[in-house]
């Protein structure tokens, strides 16, 4: 029984193996020539962007915990 689907595997495994190497390059290549890769950014950079963006967001967390919390006492 496995011997008979052996020459349909054969033939079928060389349409898989493109198919399947298309799906993965497809996959792997989702930048162009004028889209480059840009430097990695982190938050203990001092003089990146990343950083500033950061510490803003920490101070409105903190600005928005404040007034919740103000809002919460006028309840009282």
């Amino acid at each position: 029984m496995i011997y008979s689907a052996v020459p349909y595997l054969l033939v079928a495994a060389p349409a898989f193996i493109v198919l399947l190497a298309v799906l993965v390059g497809g996959c792997t290549m989702t930048r162009t020539a004028n889209d480059p890769v840009g430097p990695a950014q982190y938050y203990s950079d001092p003089s990146g962007r990343t950083r500033n963006e950061l510490v803003q967001e920490l101070d409105r967390r903190a600005t928005r915990e404040e007034m919740r919390r103000i809002v919460e006492e006028g309840q009282r």
